[in-house]
């Protein structure tokens, strides 16, 4: 999780589920950093614009072109499914981090 010694150590000094719940912060923080950066905006936008693009031509295919219909469902899939990881990454850290806080505070 982090390259600095002295916080490796901390970390293996907790107890596993908070250890888990820092993992759950760290990579719910990167996950949020990636979608704001110019690369996530980017792939998100991609993502979007696969999903459109491809939601518009299944809306017009023929209903006898199975193979087509699957491709573009496939399409859809692969795009959702790339946004919907990010998103729970994003909100498994703030429920992590609310959990830690929590501990913190001796509840």
């Amino acid at each position: 999780m982090t390259d600095d010694p002295a916080l490796q150590e901390l970390l293996e000094r907790l107890d596993p589920t908070t250890r888990t719940l820092v993992a759950e912060v760290d990579l719910g923080t990167q996950a949020r950093e990636f979608v704001e950066s110019d690369l996530g905006r980017h792939f998100v936008g991609c993502a979007l614009q696969e999903v459109a693009e491809a939601e518009k031509a299944l809306s017009v295919v023929a209903p006898w072109r199975r193979r087509r219909i699957q491709d573009l469902q496939n399409r859809i899939w692969r795009a959702t499914f790339l946004l919907s990881w990010l998103r729970e990454l994003i909100i498994s850290a703030k429920s992590a981090k609310s959990a830690l806080e929590e501990v913190e505070r001796g509840g």
